[in-house]
């Protein structure tokens, strides 16, 4: 009899230990630990109650390895909470200082005036309405900043979580000069592109 309950024990315990929380399938038992536990729990007391030293062991043995199983899951389930609570402060902190120099005390300012008047001078003569209005949203100034803003929260966030530093506005203003030369870099070849697709060339 001990040695069918110490067979079954030994099993569930493989069984629990080879589980993948992460992968649940129909095989997965749910509560497992906590079944096991319990059951190791109840013959503990009946061995002691039965003076039953072996199964007394046995069942002990199994109560200790559960616990200990989840203890551990406890101690990593805690660590990844820490860990997503310093991300999530470090996020708060980032977008904190990217709105106080983009909006609440503005730093920078973008001049799309360039392309504005490319698409001005051939406004008349465009093809597609549609390409025109959407090469006007393309180079609104305003929207162009909340761009930037998204890339420079985003780049310095990065930086941030590999180096554990809140920016200063000089690490903003850096990340904003590289945002804004990719900008006009890439506006320079779509507007000049669409403006030559639809851009009707005068008679």
């Amino acid at each position: 009899m001990r040695d069918l309950i110490k067979v079954n024990l030994q099993a569930w315990i493989n069984r629990l230990e080879t589980q993948d929380s992460s992968e649940i399938d129909e095989e997965y038992e749910f509560f497992l630990d906590y079944k096991l536990l319990g059951v190791a729990t109840f013959l503990k007391q009946i061995a002691y109650e039965q003076d039953d030293l072996e199964l007394l062991a046995i069942s002990s043995k199994v109560e200790m390895q559960v616990l200990r199983m989840l203890q551990d899951e406890e101690k990593a389930d805690h660590e990844r909470e820490e860990i997503e609570e310093q991300a999530y402060e470090l996020d708060r902190k980032v977008r904190e200082v990217c709105i106080q120099h983009f909006y609440t005390e503005p730093a920078f300012s973008v001049d799309m005036s360039k392309y504005e008047e490319m698409i001005t001078v051939s406004a008349e003569s465009f093809s597609d309405p549609y390409k025109l209005s959407s090469l006007k949203k393309y180079v609104d100034a305003q929207q162009v900043l909340t761009k930037i803003y998204e890339k420079v929260k985003n780049r310095l966030w990065r930086a941030s979580s590999i180096h554990g530093l809140v920016p200063t506005l000089k690490d903003v203003s850096e990340a904003f000069d590289v945002e804004l030369h990719e900008i006009y870099r890439l506006a320079d070849i779509h507007v000049s592109r669409v403006v030559t697709q639809y851009a009707k060339a005068p008679a």
